[in-house]
C-alpha cells in the first residue's frame, strides 16, 4: 500500500484493484465490477479509451463527482470536462495511465481564491485526491480507466499539485 494515500476510500479502492491485478500489473476490464465496491460508487468515474485518438469518454460518473464539479459528465470526453484546478496536469495523469498501463495518483491542494472553484468551496480551499487505474482488454491494451476521487473542503496550506506514478508489483 503506497504510504502517500491519504483517503480511506482511496486505500480501499487500491486494495480492491490490486486483488484483481494479474502479474502483468494491469487490471483486466472484464474483472472490474463496481458492484463489488458499491460503497465507493458515488466517488468513481469510468472512462472508455478511444483507441485511435487515446481520448477518454466518460462512461460513468458517480453522484458525488457530479455534485463536486457541478456538472453531469457521463457521455462527454474527459478533456471537455472541468476536473478541477491544475486541469492540464490532472488530464495528463489520465493519459499517462493509458500510455504506461500504470496507476496514477494525484493530489491537488488549492486555496479558495485560486482557479475556477465550485461554489461550495470558494473561499474555503479544497483538496482533491485521485487515483486513476488502467483497465485492459484481453490483448493487454488499455481500454478503460477507473478513477476514484476524494474531495474535502476547508484545506489549508499552499496551492499545489502532486503526482506519483505507481509501478504495480505483485508479491
Amino acid at each position: 500500500m503506497p504510504a502517500f494515500f491519504e483517503s480511506a476510500n482511496i486505500r480501499v479502492f487500491w486494495e480492491h484493484m490490486t486483488e484483481l491485478m494479474p502479474a502483468s500489473g494491469v487490471v483486466p476490464a472484464s474483472a472490474f465490477d463496481m458492484m463489488n465496491i458499491h460503497r465507493l460508487v458515488p466517488d468513481i468515474m469510468i472512462c472508455d479509451v478511444l483507441a485511435q485518438t487515446c481520448r477518454q469518454r466518460v462512461r460513468f460518473a458517480g453522484t458525488r463527482i457530479a455534485s463536486v464539479f457541478q456538472q453531469e459528465t457521463t457521455g462527454r470526453y474527459l478533456d471537455e470536462v472541468y476536473v478541477g484546478p491544475y486541469r492540464s496536469q490532472q488530464l495528463a495523469a489520465f493519459s499517462m495511465a493509458v500510455a504506461t498501463g500504470w496507476p496514477q495518483w494525484t493530489r491537488v491542494n488549492i486555496l479558495g481564491t485560486v482557479g475556477n472553484l465550485p461554489k461550495q468551496v470558494q473561499g474555503a480551499g479544497a483538496c482533491y485526491e485521485r487515483l486513476v487505474v488502467p483497465l485492459a482488454a484481453a490483448d493487454s491494451s488499455v481500454v478503460q480507466v477507473a478513477a476514484i476521487l476524494n474531495f474535502s473542503d476547508g484545506c489549508s496550506g499552499d496551492s499545489e499539485f502532486l503526482h506519483r506514478e505507481i509501478t504495480p508489483l505483485k508479491n
